[in-house]
């Protein structure tokens, strides 16, 4: 998969010959909050979707007290501790990027490295200089340093935040496997061998998000990118990454968030969108480039994209009997089964009340269905 091509060859002659896609870029169950170790340990994560999630919920004033804690505890950069490997990833909305750094002792981390003249010395000299970001750098390391704090094992560990006269650099836990866009690559190439792969990683999403959910949070810019697998006893786990969009607003408006192809159509719109069920609709993109390794669309602004005009006037269903893969020559419509078909179908709703929800305790009442009600997911849930 590239980033950025125009991919409408596929569909409409007119465009690119290039078949290339398009898009941007890049289980635990319930564990206890450290300052309760005598709690059990955390069920497996097939039953993790049954559990209430522990944790206290993360309001403004949690979140700005957690980011308090961070900004007093930056240390000096020492250059001689840490050995730079190789680039991960740029990180082009904090004007800086993401490096593999090994320690003296050997262990390997990510280390995210941003000018001072963004990052600035604080959340409050952040948002005194930049009062209209979309992207907040401290937002990030607080919330992370928040999860971390109750055990939410779906976020990267935080090492350390530093500095040095032009730099800061925020060290956190390495995903060992990489993130969901380099993993879109790989065999098994679409169809059922790749949805059997797919499932328990679709299924950890779910709950780390649904979990995510449940604190008061809304990610913003879920993606490929930004969901990681890394290695974990009896098999891979995910990590979530980039909060630096996230919300503790369950409720929005005139706040576009998150890359283009992610994005939920309400957002576009000038009324009050849900960020939870936006949250849902760029989780139903992230499953559809997972499963034929490509994007629907790249764009869901109102006349930017014909892909999405076409799936806005048609549906998705006919849009998978009519496209092809970019990789081969069958329609998407011979390759997906038709479970994941609908799960995705449900989830890329462009009305935000028929889509699914990820069963987040603030739907308890409503007569929405939930991604744990179709029929792919189930061997997840252990049914």
């Amino acid at each position: 998969m590239t980033k950025l091509p125009s991919f409408l060859s596929g569909m409409f002659p007119s465009s690119s010959p290039s078949g290339k896609r398009a898009g941007t870029g890049k289980p635990p169950g319930v564990p206890s909050p450290r300052e309760k170790p005598e709690r059990p340990p955390p069920p497996p994560a097939e039953k993790a979707w049954r559990e209430p999630m522990i944790g206290q919920e993360v309001t403004n004033h949690v979140l700005q007290e957690s980011m308090e804690i961070v900004t007093a505890s930056v240390q000096a950069w020492d250059p001689e501790e840490f050995v730079l490997q190789s680039l991960l990833q740029e990180a082009v909305r904090n004007h800086g990027r993401v490096d593999l750094m090994q320690k003296k002792n050997g262990e390997k981390i990510a280390v995210k490295r941003m000018p001072n003249r963004w990052v600035r010395e604080g959340p409050a000299e952040f948002n005194e200089q930049y009062p209209t970001a979309s992207e907040r750098p401290w937002v990030d390391i607080g919330l992370v340093r928040y999860l971390n704090s109750i055990r939410y094992p779906y976020a990267c560990e935080l090492l350390g935040v530093f500095r040095d006269d032009e730099t800061t650099y925020v060290a956190a836990t390495l995903a060992t496997i990489g993130d969901l866009f380099t993993w879109c690559d790989r065999d098994p190439r679409p169809g059922a061998a790749r949805e059997a792969v797919m499932l328990p990683i679709v299924g950890q999403i779910f709950v780390g998000v649904r979990w995510l959910h449940d604190l008061g949070v809304a990610h913003r810019d879920l993606s490929l990118e930004n969901i990681l697998l890394t290695d974990a006893a009896g098999g891979q786990q995910v990590k979530l990454i980039d909060f630096g969009m996230s919300t503790t607003n369950r409720i929005c408006r005139r706040e576009v968030r998150g890359k283009q192809s992610y994005q939920a159509p309400e957002m576009h719109s000038a009324t009050e969108y849900d960020a939870f069920l936006a949250d849902e609709f760029a989780l139903g993109v992230v499953l559809f480039a997972m499963a034929v390794q490509d994007y629907p669309w790249t764009s869901t602004k109102k006349s930017s994209c014909q892909l999405f005009e076409y799936i806005s006037t048609f549906g998705l269903m006919k849009f998978l009997r009519k496209r092809k893969l970019r990789k081969g020559t069958e329609h998407l419509s011979e390759v997906l089964s038709p479970e994941l078909a609908q799960l995705i179908d449900c989830m890329l709703q462009l009305e935000p009340v028929n889509r699914l929800s990820l069963g987040e305790s603030c739907y308890n009442g409503e007569a929405r269905r939930t991604v744990w009600d179709e029929a792919w997911i189930q061997s997840f849930q252990g049914k």
